[in-house]
Order: structure tokens, then sequence, then C-alpha cells
């Protein structure tokens, strides 16, 4: 009688799950955790030879070259340029969205702000700002307010738009146990994430407190959709759920070099050197 009555509660769970979705979802999850199913497609090759390239989150298309930054629409299409005598091989390209682009030159110590058309906002001299080592810039995610990552403090630095320390933060060693180089700061919601190319992602607030380490190593060219990672690494592309802690191979990925992901499309250089664009 009473495996009886257990028999009717579990079929009765077992469709009421089956009603909400619920086990779907479960099911589901648990199919997908080894790998994507998606095939990127071949779209277009600019026939370019860049220094390095970056895709943003709203699918714009960065190419860097000595003295020279030019943008590009999705479907490769020019769009507009910038030249400066502060653009070299190390400069760097941070852009959350099109609404704002920063190049961040360590070798000149500038940070270059750019709008959606590439017109020159300010530049700013990292070496008037204080005794900082300044070895990493971010951008908030409203394009409000700068993040620096100062080397020599191990401390996060929250700039406004009048060139002002809003925010310092504690030593993030003294949280995290360990000491991070990072060459990524992404701030997105309320999370900020620092990429430590050999530790793999440190997870913050927006207020700089310590929230968890993902141990990934050699990861580059990190984004943020809908609170799930996608990455470059190991000539694959990658994504992290962060609700399941699974990490998502894709089953495909184009043979190019340092790979940059948009929201719909990838970038990279084949081996011509010449940039190819894939919808995935």
């Amino acid at each position: 009688m009473v495996n009886s009555r257990w028999s009717i509660v579990n079929k009765q769970w077992f469709s009421s799950l089956l009603k909400s979705g619920i086990l779907w979802t479960m099911v589901f999850g648990l199919c997908t955790t080894n790998s994507f199913s998606a095939i990127p497609t071949y779209i277009k090759t600019i026939e370019k030879k860049p220094i390095s390239v970056f895709v943003n989150t709203t699918n714009d298309i960065f190419l860097l070259y000595k003295g020279m930054l030019e943008r590009y629409n999705a479907d490769g299409t020019f769009f507009q340029n910038y030249g400066s005598i502060y653009i070299n091989e190390h400069t760097e390209i941070i852009s959350t969205t099109g609404f704002k682009t920063i190049l961040y030159s360590p070798d000149f110590g500038k940070i270059i702000q750019l709008d959606n058309r590439l017109k020159e906002l300010d530049i700013i001299d990292v070496y008037n700002l204080g005794t900082f080592l300044i070895t990493c810039v971010g951008i908030s995610y409203d394009n409000n307010f700068l993040w620096l990552f100062d080397a020599s403090t191990q401390q996060l630095i929250k700039l406004d738009k009048n060139q002002k320390a809003l925010f310092e933060s504690n030593n993030l060693s003294l949280w995290t146990g360990t000491s991070i180089t990072p060459n990524q700061i992404i701030e997105s919601g309320i999370h900020l994430y620092i990429v430590d190319a050999q530790k793999g992602i440190f997870i913050f607030d927006n207020q700089g407190n310590y929230i968890k380490t993902i141990p990934i190593p050699n990861i580059s060219g990190l984004k943020i959709y809908d609170n799930q990672l996608f990455y470059y690494r190991d000539n694959c592309i990658y994504s992290y759920q962060q609700l399941t802690f699974s990490e998502i191979k894709y089953t495909q990925t184009p043979k190019l070099n340092n790979i940059q992901l948009g929201k719909a499309i990838l970038c990279g250089t084949n081996e011509n050197g010449y940039v190819e664009i894939w919808k995935y």
C-alpha cells in the first residue's frame, strides 16, 4: 500500500515537472554540457593585415594598425577610422558597446576615449592620476566610468568623467589569495570580471568585493551574454554557464588566429594575415 502511494506521488511529481518545463531544462542542460551544436558559417574576408582585431558586444569590428584604428560594421563594410601617434602594437582596444571605444597605450601612458563615430573625446595621461602603476583598463557597463588596475598595490580604481578616483578597492590579493596580472577588465551588470591569462577569471561585484574564481587558464577575448561567459582558448570557442559551473565547447571553430567573439559574429586572422568574419 505504501509503495503504491509513493508510485502515485512520483508519477504526479514527474508529470508536474514535464508540464512546468523544469525536467526538460534539466535534461537539456545535461545534454549540452559537452559541446555546442552550432557550426559557424563564413561571411566575408577583409583583405587587411592588422596588428590586432577586436569585436564588441554590438558586433562592431575594430582593426588596429600602427598609428591607426579602423571600425567596420558586422558585414565587413568600412565605417570610420581614427589616427593617433599613441597607437602601436601594444595598444589595447576596450569597448563594451558601440557608444564608446577606449584605447589604452601603455607605452605612452595614454587612455584615449572615442565616441561612437571614433571622434576623440579626450586623452588621459595616466602619469597625472597619481602614483598608480596602471597595467589594465576597463570601461563600466554604462560607459560612464573607467576601471583601472594598479599592479603595484593590486587595487582596482574607478575613475569618473573628471578623472577623479571615486573608489579604490583593498588589495585584491588579500581576498583571492594570489596576485593578479589582468589582461581584461569587464563590467557586466553588477559584476566585474578580471581575466588573468594564467590563473583564470576572477569575479567581483561592481564595488570591488571578491566573489569567486573560475580557474580556467589561457582565456582570451572574454565576452558576457545573458549571464554566460564566452571566450577563446586552445584554438576553440567555449562558453561557461555560471549556474551549472560547466564549460561548453563549440563543435567547430574556424582555423583562425586570435579569435574575437561578438554577440552573433566572430573574427580572426587567417593564415595569410587577412581578417575573416564568421557568423555563429
